[in-house]
């Protein structure tokens, strides 16, 4: 979604421990990683409890175009991170991943999707320690 630039640094919002469930959602075609991000990269949104894990909400222009990905950092192996998409304003989400770090310290990537204007297309990251079920973890606020 297309956001004005001061829009960051007002953004910033703690997580949010209750979260809306969500399906799974083929992300294969969405941009992937290959170790150099954005230079344009933005944290929106982020989440985790002391720090650690911390899944942030990014986005940046690839190839001339914004995105939007989820970022998971300050892990131990097993922590894991999703990108949850929804294109009705919050009503259903759908999630790509889950992502977990190999070893401790990882820094794990999602996919990238596309951003838009339409103010239902939105996105939140969502993640949690190694061994906490998908439907205990904490998103940030959707953005």
């Amino acid at each position: 979604m297309a956001r004005p630039a001061g829009a960051a640094a007002v953004a910033a919002a703690a997580a949010r421990p209750a979260v809306a469930a969500a399906d799974p959602i083929d992300c294969g075609g969405w941009w992937h990683f290959t170790g150099n991000d954005p230079k344009s990269a933005r944290m929106v949104r982020w989440g985790g409890s002391n720090g650690r894990p911390q899944f942030n909400l990014m986005y940046g222009k690839i190839q001339g175009i914004q995105h939007g990905w989820a970022q998971l950092s300050g892990a131990k192996q097993g922590d894991w991170v999703t990108l949850d998409v929804t294109s009705d304003g919050g009503r259903t989400w759908g999630y790509c991943g889950p992502f977990e770090a190999r070893w401790d310290g990882d820094i794990v990537i999602t996919p990238a999707a596309r951003t838009s204007s339409d103010p239902n297309l939105q996105f939140r990251a969502c993640g949690a320690p190694r061994g906490v079920p998908g439907s205990r973890a904490i998103c940030t606020a959707p953005w």
